[in-house]
């Protein structure tokens, strides 16, 4: 289990976990969620489960800082945020972030979400992609 603190507005690049579900509780802040299926908001008090081999992110929005608990199971993952801290990396530095990554079972597959994404997501905040239209 993670508890996870990162600035109002984070988030971090597409990714996949080869080997590990997680366990999203959102104990702060406003986070939008993106699968290449379906996009969701999420707000304090909130669930969002993301299965191994989904590739997804989410970030942060509105001015709260994010507070998140992530449950990570079986668990390869808890050795990636302590190096990416140790290597002051960013969101941007995704050579590192990819050699990172793969030895905690991820993969990253993308940019993190940008700005104008955003703002289009949060237009319609949930949706399905497949079915091409609002929830």
């Amino acid at each position: 289990m993670l508890d996870y603190y990162a600035p109002a507005k984070f988030g971090p690049p597409r990714h996949v976990h080869r080997e590990d579900d997680e366990l999203f509780l959102i104990v702060a802040g406003s986070v939008l969620i993106w699968t290449p299926d379906e996009v969701q908001t999420a707000e304090a008090g909130d669930t969002v489960f993301l299965p191994r081999g989904k590739e997804h992110t989410w970030k942060g929005y509105g001015d709260d800082p994010i507070h998140l608990q992530v449950i990570v199971s079986p668990g390869e993952f808890e050795c990636f945020i302590p190096k990416i801290v140790q290597q002051r990396l960013t969101a941007e530095d995704i050579a590192a972030l990819t050699r990172v990554a793969d030895e905690a079972g991820m993969d990253i597959t993308g940019p993190p979400i940008s700005d104008a994404e955003l703002a289009e997501y949060l237009a319609a905040p949930t949706w399905n992609r497949s079915e091409g239209e609002a929830l």
